[in-house]
């Protein structure tokens, strides 16, 4: 059955390590990913009757990897490793041959092997939402005559992401010089055997490439988060957040399969062997894995720290919730590289609408729907479901399944599942209308379980819609956990929200999960907005309600428990920057139909028609939230992860009354983000000026001529009181004629401006 075949290929990543039926895991030095990875080829080699070969010479598989070792990586050369960059302390990224990882297992100089699977994308009025609207003058393009104080200047703003246009308005200055000061394209060509794509590390060079290698082909959603983090705008509009930070950025690959690159990386890998003979005679193949994205983001802090100046790096992807990752030694180099100016922000992920865990306690029975939903493209269709053993627990238990137009019920017997891996044998069943795979591993010290359910459309009618049940009697305490990534979901419910908040718990993933990662979900504000066409339109319709968490944005717990997301900012038609090189499948007329409704404004600069246009997700949430982060760090640039996270705790407020206090919770974390109440922590205004309003004036905007201070919105004889950063009042006025005059003996620098009761800004001479 073909369907066999397909469903053994993806269940690839989720199988683990051959166990002894109740003893103890045997002790391994790979992560549980990696380690799946090893298993399956020596099982693929065995149905082979050895190696796989191809034009008559074997292949060897390389798989990207985390390595600590105590010998200067000499071990790693020794079985014909490559190491490609070196994190210090021992821990180095380096392409390993799979046929040598349980070699490398058993030497001692080789202390720990880790590898996850790669990461997956997670897809105006955001300014004066959030306080940033006074941070800059938005309806003015002249941005250095800007009166404001914060603007990003002087900070660097980190992206990490597909399809850039490095011609948009929004990242050039008026004279059309790109703000862009560093970018690596992976993608790229190089004639440089030691070079992995291409480094453009001036200005010049960025705006002369003109794009990222994938700009024409794929998603043009870094363009829109490089834009919303810190675009200038497009004649004045839909500006960023820090529209004065220069830009550094690196294409992500996302398990990319092109032919291209995995040759690029096939022969970078040949060109620096050094103890391996005969590499000549053998073809080789390589896997990535997220260890890709660790380099990247190492390269753009060394880049910032060259120019001296502080970093806050953007991370819209991630790998979804799941019991079988393991992040330690990845955990380990992000803190390395976290601290005083490197900041990490990511992006919560976008399957809180989806019910994909669910608990079953000990001594309690469990009869629990499932739903089935799948893409109506292609003939097979394949299912995932995982569950979790807990500590103390002997994994032994009978798993019942009844999936509706299925003749029989599958039964599974988890002493038999175990008993069949200890064979070196994989365990599955196929009958004429389903088949299904299973597997187990052990994870942290907890047995785990993979169950994959395969239907063909040739044999059994509308796989991709199905209802079943699934029940367990047996006093042990289990987690359940389904797959949910597009296009063959499981679900256990068949809605796609809860209630208007639309979260469903324990769907935070990697790395928003980790403890130093600044984790952002995404807030529901505008329903709908008007594009240029003047048409009400909306980038995709939810339950939530305006001023509540997205349907979609994903709730904590983590998988280790903590209390996540972090914090929250708007995210649903968020109106940024467009790719002006994308094309859908090479096509104008796709192109247009796929995305003039979302286009919000279009115009005419530097000899070119391009667009601003509207996306949604945690991925449009977590840049707003770097760039605020990005005025905080003007501020103050040796601010740590550990001090954001304070400021955040501080300032932030909770959306929704059930949640106001002080104590954060697995929706909103600490509450939507102040960027403005942020700067006055930061600056320590709150303290020093106890009269200083902690909110800026509503209807109010402030212009700088000099030393006249216009403010425009407020009335006439309305008292200003003007002080120095360090409490000092400087001036005590009235505004006469709209404007104020600020003493000529106030020199350079930030200014507080208290406006009546109205509210408080900032300014800078």
């Amino acid at each position: 059955m073909k369907t066999k075949k397909n469903f053994l290929m993806v269940l690839a990543a989720f199988l683990c390590c051959t166990l002894t039926i109740g003893a103890q895991k045997a002790v391994t030095k790979m992560s549980p990913w990696l380690e799946s990875q090893f298993r399956q080829q020596q099982a693929m080699a065995k149905r082979n009757g050895g190696p796989l070969r191809m034009k008559g010479l074997p292949v060897r598989n390389y798989i990207l990897t985390l390595v600590q070792s105590n010998d200067d990586a000499a071990t790693i050369r020794q079985k014909g490793g490559v190491v490609w960059h070196d994190f210090g302390g021992g821990i180095c990224a380096a392409f390993l041959p799979m046929d040598s990882l349980d070699v490398l297992d058993r030497s001692s100089a080789i202390l720990r092997m880790e590898a996850n699977e790669c990461s997956t994308l997670m897809n105006d009025t955001s300014a004066v939402i959030i306080g940033v609207d006074k941070a800059w003058n938005f309806k003015n393009t002249q941005l250095p005559s800007m009166p404001q104080a914060f603007t990003g200047k002087g900070v660097v703003t980190g992206v990490m992401d597909i399809s850039f246009d490095f011609t948009h308005p929004a990242f050039r200055n008026e004279d059309g010089s790109s703000r862009i000061k560093w970018f690596w394209d992976t993608l790229a060509e190089n004639d440089d055997p030691d070079a992995l794509g291409v480094v453009y590390d001036s200005p010049e060079k960025v705006l002369a490439a003109e794009h990222s290698s994938d700009a024409a082909s794929a998603d043009p959603h870094g363009t829109h988060v490089m834009g919303s983090m810190a675009g200038n705008g497009l004649n004045g509009r839909f500006v960023g957040m820090a529209p004065e930070a220069d830009i550094m950025g690196a294409t992500i690959l996302l398990g990319s399969d092109s032919p291209e690159l995995l040759e690029r990386l096939s022969n970078y890998i040949k060109n620096h062997l050094e103890d391996w003979t005969g590499v000549e005679d053998v073809i080789t193949k390589v896997e990535l894995s997220s260890v890709y994205e660790l380099v990247e983001l190492k390269k753009i802090f060394d880049a910032a720290d060259a120019a001296g100046k502080p970093c806050v790096v953007n991370w819209s992807f991630g790998v979804y919730f799941n019991f079988y990752d393991d992040y330690t030694l990845f955990e380990e180099v992000l803190n390395q590289m976290l601290g005083p100016g490197h900041i990490l922000m990511v992006s919560a992920g976008n399957n809180g609408s989806k019910m994909s865990y669910v608990r079953k306690e000990a001594d309690e029975p469990i009869l629990q729907d499932l739903y089935f939903s799948g893409s109506e493209d292609g003939t097979e269709h394949q299912y995932f479901l995982s569950m979790r053993v807990d500590k103390g627990y002997d994994p032994f238990f009978k798993i019942k399944l009844d999936i509706e137009g299925v003749a029989e019920p599958i039964l599974i017997d988890t002493y038999d599942v175990m008993n069949a891996i200890q064979q070196g044998e994989e365990y599955y069943f196929v009958k004429p209308d389903v088949a299904y795979y299973s597997a187990y591993c052990i994870v942290s010290d907890m047995h785990v379980f993979y169950i994959s359910i395969g239907f063909d459309d040739n044999v059994y009618p509308h796989p991709n819609k199905l209802k079943g049940t699934f029940s367990i009697d047996t006093p042990i305490a289990l987690d359940f956990k389904s797959y949910i990534e597009m296009p063959d979901t499981l679900t256990f419910s068949p809605y796609n929200y809860t209630n208007s908040r639309g979260c469903n718990q324990h769907t935070i993933g990697y790395p928003a999960s980790l403890e130093r990662v600044i984790t952002v979900g995404a807030m529901h504000h505008r329903s709908a907005f008007t594009n240029y066409l003047g048409k009400s339109v909306t980038y995709r319709t939810m339950a939530s309600k305006e001023g509540h968490l997205a349907s979609f944005s994903s709730c904590g717990p983590s998988a280790r428990g903590q209390v996540k997301p972090d914090v929250v900012a708007p995210g649903h038609n968020i109106i940024s920057t467009l790719n002006f090189f994308y094309r859908k499948n090479g096509s104008e007329e796709e192109t247009k139909e796929e995305l003039d409704s979302q286009i919000a404004m279009k115009a005419n600069v530097f000899g070119k028609d391009y667009a601003m246009f509207a996306m949604s997700g945690t991925s449009m949430s977590c840049p707003i939230t770097s760039g605020v982060i990005a005025l905080w760090l003007q501020a103050k640039p040796d601010l740590t992860p550990e001090d954001i996270m304070g400021v955040i705790a501080r300032t932030s407020h909770q959306p929704e009354p059930e949640f106001s206090g002080t104590e954060k919770n697995i929706y909103y974390g600490w509450g939507e983000i102040d960027a403005y109440a942020g700067l006055l922590d930061i600056l320590g205004l709150g303290t020093s000026i106890p009269e200083l309003s902690q909110h800026q004036p509503a209807d109010v905007k402030f212009r700088l001529q000099g030393h006249t201070l216009y403010i425009d919105g407020a009335d006439e004889a309305t008292p200003v009181r003007i002080y120095t950063t360090d409490g000092r009042l400087v001036t005590t006025t009235t505004i006469n004629g709209g404007s104020v005059i600020i003493p000529e003996t106030a020199g350079k620098g930030v200014y507080a401006v208290q406006v009546g009761k109205l509210g408080s800004t900032l300014i800078r001479l």
